[in-house]
Order: C-alpha cells, then structure tokens, then sequence
C-alpha cells in the first residue's frame, strides 16, 4: 500500500498552537511520510532587532512583499531559524516520541537556488533595481535526504535558506519553500497553515472562507489577494503545476489543527480528494 506523502508548512506566526500542531503529527507519522517545513518570520523579527539590525522589506511592482535580506540580515535569518525556531519545533515533536531531525535547504542540497543579482522594487513613486538583495529563486530540490531520514523511521524539519551551486546562501521565502517541495516529492497533501480560517472571499469577514480552488481559479484570484495570502496562493499554483497532487491553506489555530485540515478545513485548491 503507498504511504500517503504530507508536506506541513508550520508558520513562524503559530508558536502559541504548536503543541497542537505537534500532537497531530504525532499521531500520524507511522502511517504516513511527512515533512514539516517552517518559517520564523517572529524569531526572525526579534534577531533583527536584538541586534540593533534595520527590519526592511521590499515591495515588487506586482504588489508582493518580500523581507530586504542584505549580508548581516541572513545571518540573523539563519541564527534565528536553525538556533531558535527549528529546535522548538524539533523539541515539540521530541517530546511527542517523534524522532525528528532539523535540516536547511543549504544541507544535502535539498533545495537549490539562485540567486537573484537585481531585483525592481517600489521605493515611494518609483521603481528602482535593489543590488544587494541575497534572496534566491528556487531552481530545483533534491528529495534524496527526505527519503533517506524517511527510511531511518526520522522525520525531516526543513527552514530557509536554500543554496546556489556556487554555494552561496540565498533566503528563500518558507511557503515557496514548502511548494517547492511538495511538488518534488510528489506529495499527496501540501497543508499551509496560517493565521486564518483559508482563503477569504472577504478579508473583512473571517466566516467567508473559500471552500475549495481550482488550479486556474486560483490563479484568476491572485490579484485580489494581497500580502502573505497572496505569496501562499502563489505559491500553490507553482506547486500544483510541478506535481504536487493538493494544496490547503487551512486555520493553524485551531484544536487538533492537522486532522481538522484533513477533513476538510480551509480552503482546498487543486484536485478533489478524500481524507488521509
């Protein structure tokens, strides 16, 4: 029998929740592969401010927010996620009997990037081309080390940065991360958790949640969408393309977050498909 393939992108935004989070995982990660991918927009933030670093983004001309990574600000990015993100969540699952080991996208070469020498960006009424940006485009993942941990009865923790061929570090934004990913290793379900019930017909009301998104109905939605919901339903259509079977964007606040998701909470975009 195939064992059905998750991919969980834990958001940096769901500390308060991530016992819950963890519960579920444990449940489930004899009978099915998962890989738990995770941000740390939060630890990332207090990094930054500790020490004394300026918290910059970068708006494109498409209205996409992206997080200003100069030299020093990816060294707080990688502090903050492998030394404090990364061992809470491993130290969540440990505590739940579940043997989990934290990776980057640098470490096996799992995900590979390049990087992007110039970037156009909104500067007040006008665009300019940003130089210094060490942001990357993610050009391919290896899933041989998920795999490999997979078969050690191990449960892969993935964060940013990703790593270019010359081996550069380059940051990568976590829901592409997961996307990319997932469309990898041809996941079954790609679960994006986030601090909403799904994706809202209304932003303003929280009970308008979009039940379910074609590929190509997404795709028409994006323009409406805006910030961090905008760069996760893009990211779901890169992944439903490269071969990830469904993507959910679901409430990661909630009780018992990852079974609720696999009921059928949240927005489902891709193919229909039963519950794991």
């Amino acid at each position: 029998m195939t064992v059905p393939r998750i991919v969980v992108k834990w958001g940096g935004s769901l500390q308060e929740n991530g016992g819950a989070i963890a519960d579920d995982i444990a449940a489930l990660w004899r009978e099915h592969r998962i890989v738990v991918v995770h941000g740390g927009s939060r630890d990332i933030d207090e990094t930054v401010a500790e020490l004394g670093l300026p918290r910059r983004t970068l708006t494109s001309p498409d209205g996409m927010v992206t997080r200003y990574t100069d030299a020093p600000t990816l060294s707080a990015l990688m502090m903050a996620m492998r030394g404090r993100t990364q061992p809470r969540i491993v130290s969540e699952l440990a505590a739940r009997g579940v043997t989990a080991v934290g990776l980057s996208g640098m470490d096996g070469g799992l995900v590979r990037t390049e990087r992007k020498a110039a970037v156009r960006a909104v500067f007040g009424e006008s665009v300019r081309v940003v130089r210094d940006n060490l942001a990357g485009r993610i050009v391919g993942v290896d899933t041989r080390v998920l795999d490999a941990l997979h078969a050690c009865g191990m449960l892969p923790v993935v964060c940013p940065p990703g790593m270019t061929s010359g081996g550069q570090p380059t940051n990568v934004d976590a829901d592409r991360m997961a996307c990319a990913i997932a469309a990898a290793w041809r996941a079954d379900r790609l679960l994006l958790f986030t601090d909403t019930p799904g994706v809202l017909a209304d932003r303003e009301d929280p009970g308008s949640t979009i039940a379910s998104l074609s590929r190509e109905d997404a795709r028409s939605l994006l323009p409406e969408l805006s910030g961090g919901m905008r760069m996760k339903v893009a990211a779901a259509v890169e992944a439903l393309g490269g071969g990830a079977q469904a993507v959910q964007v679901c409430d990661g606040r909630v009780h018992a977050p990852v079974a609720a998701a696999l009921r059928g909470s949240g927005t489902l975009i891709g193919k229909a498909v039963t519950a794991q």
